[in-house]
């Protein structure tokens, strides 16, 4: 019986991870394609898994690197320290993001 629910909990998984992904063309360099070919090869894994975690590393470290600008308005205190807003680019990356998000909901 346990082989047939952790068979069954495994094909749950596949089926939520599918429902995350989409598919997306894009054009690269030619070098970027070899790098990325080269990295399939060496790690014997499939290109397309290899781009897609190059493009997910990418993604959060540029994520990170978004600068903080102090705004003019506190929006909280913390031990006594006053909270300013960031006026930067963050707040419009995070209310893009949510409302794209929104609209690649593909599964129930």
């Amino acid at each position: 019986m346990d082989t047939f629910r952790h068979m069954l909990d495994n094909w749950e998984s596949k089926a939520r991870q599918s429902c995350e992904r989409v598919e997306y063309t894009l054009t690269l360099h030619k070098q970027d394609l070899v790098k990325i070919k080269a990295f399939a090869q060496a790690y014997r894994l499939d290109e397309a898994f290899v781009t897609e975690s190059l493009l997910q590393s990418a993604i959060k470290e540029a994520e990170k690197a978004i600068p903080y600008v102090k705004g003019s308005e506190v929006i909280r205190v913390e031990e006594g320290e006053e909270i300013y807003a960031d006026a930067g680019k963050t707040p419009a990356y995070v209310q893009a993001e949510q409302a794209l998000a929104k609209n690649l909901t593909g599964c129930p």
